[in-house]
């Protein structure tokens, strides 16, 4: 009986394929839209990880302001708090320095400006003001020459897109730029990273290191400390630094614990976190396509069901039971929806390919995620396929059979 009703689906789906797929359009959108956005959401994380993980898990990060908190993230009022006039002194670096265990510490202070050369600038670079300890601390590949030598100013680093922007080529070494009216003498170019950076600022290879010193010049002698970057030598003692640093920094602030520190697993928990929040915004504006798409489905049964009166009439008249029709008419919502979730599907595939060519975020599909979109459908066929087929059910074969 199961198979007679499918075949019956079957056709009136395909006697009606305008109508059909216009019916479905709220189900493709709906399923479409979810599964894409656990896809991209679960390719960023994975991206990320990949990420954290050639940086290494023993890298922590200090900051200023409480932007990352053991529970994954201080809510945005605090992490706008680390944005202002920096908190982090030289002080607190010599005394990271002084912490057992530690195997390298590297301050960084963002500097305004752009590099130039003859004229022509590096739009959208970064400058970083660093030491040369920042490649111990944090894994700096590079493309060619090195990174900073330790003590020796006017020199730079510079990120695989600014050297193609101001020379054309990669192999720069030891030719200058300007930053700020003064000569820079170029001493190493990054390596261009596998994909765009993922961390809602500008890509890793716009980036231009100089010297710390330098950056305090340009900054009138102040040292407006941004991050701090600190490797730990032993990846299991990572727990045990962070906390001697949490304490040891906190003498330094006469007790204010107006900082905070993270390491690679707590930062993973603030992007779960935000990709947690952007899955359930978009899954809001799915459930409503997905609400309009069954309501679709149950407007065009209830069509089907008055075009096909006389047809319920005869079967009834034949032998068939009212359960073998509202089965006929449930069956025929139900494949109905789940088409509409294949297509959305496909959608879903489509909206990934765009992403990965316009963002390079390669969109990751899971078994998990194909089995959600052919249960949203198939539930939502029952609730809004079932009063449909119980009018269908209820028609008694005489009426039926003289409807006009």
């Amino acid at each position: 009986m199961i198979w007679e009703n499918l075949k019956m689906a079957g056709r009136s789906i395909m006697n009606n394929k305008l109508r059909s797929f216009l019916t479905m359009l709220g189900i493709i959108i709906g399923v479409g839209a979810v599964s894409a956005v656990i896809a991209i959401g679960n390719g960023v994380k994975a991206s990320i990880t990949n990420q954290v993980d050639e940086l290494g898990t023993n890298l922590i990060q200090v900051n200023p302001g409480q932007g990352f908190t053991e529970e994954g993230g201080g809510g945005a009022a605090s992490f706008a708090s680390s944005l202002g006039a920096s908190t982090l002194t030289e002080k607190d670096v010599a005394t990271i320095s002084g912490i057992d265990g530690v195997a390298a510490v590297a301050p960084a202070m963002l500097v305004s400006g752009a590099p130039s050369l003859n004229g022509k600038v590096a739009a959208g670079s970064i400058v970083f003001a660093t030491t040369g300890d920042y490649d111990e601390a944090v894994k700096t590949e590079m493309e060619n020459g090195h990174f900073l030598d330790t003590g020796e100013t006017k020199q730079a680093v510079i990120g695989s897109k600014v050297a193609e922007s101001l020379f054309g080529s990669l192999d720069v070494a030891g030719k200058e730029i300007t930053l700020r009216n003064q000569q820079f003498r170029v001493v190493g170019v990054t390596k261009k990273p596998d994909s765009e950076s993922l961390n809602l600022g500008p890509s890793l290879d716009s980036v231009v290191y100089i010297q710390f010193e330098d950056g305090k010049t340009f900054n009138n002698g102040t040292a407006n400390i941004n991050e701090i970057e600190v490797k730990a030598a032993d990846p299991n003692r990572v727990g045990e630094i962070k906390q001697a640093i949490k304490d040891k920094v906190k003498v330094n602030h006469d007790g204010e614990s107006d900082f905070s520190v993270s390491d690679a697993k707590e930062q993973l928990k603030v992007f779960d976190s935000i990709l947690a929040i952007m899955t359930s915004f978009v899954a809001g504006i799915a459930g409503i396509s997905l609400l309009v798409g069954g309501i679709g489905i149950m407007n065009i049964m209830l069509v089907s069901v008055t075009e096909r009166t006389r047809e319920i009439g005869l079967r009834k008249a034949i032998g068939a039971t009212s359960g073998m029709v509202l089965s006929q008419f449930l069956i025929e919502a139900v494949v109905l929806t789940l088409l509409g979730g294949v297509l959305g599907l496909g959608f879903a595939w489509l909206l990934g390919l765009i992403m990965e060519l316009a963002a390079n975020i390669k969109p990751v599909f899971t078994v998990e995620a194909v089995v959600v979109a052919f249960s949203i459908s198939t539930i939502v066929g029952i609730i809004f396929g079932i009063a449909p087929a119980i009018k269908a059910a209820r028609m008694k074969p005489i009426d039926a059979l003289r409807y006009e």
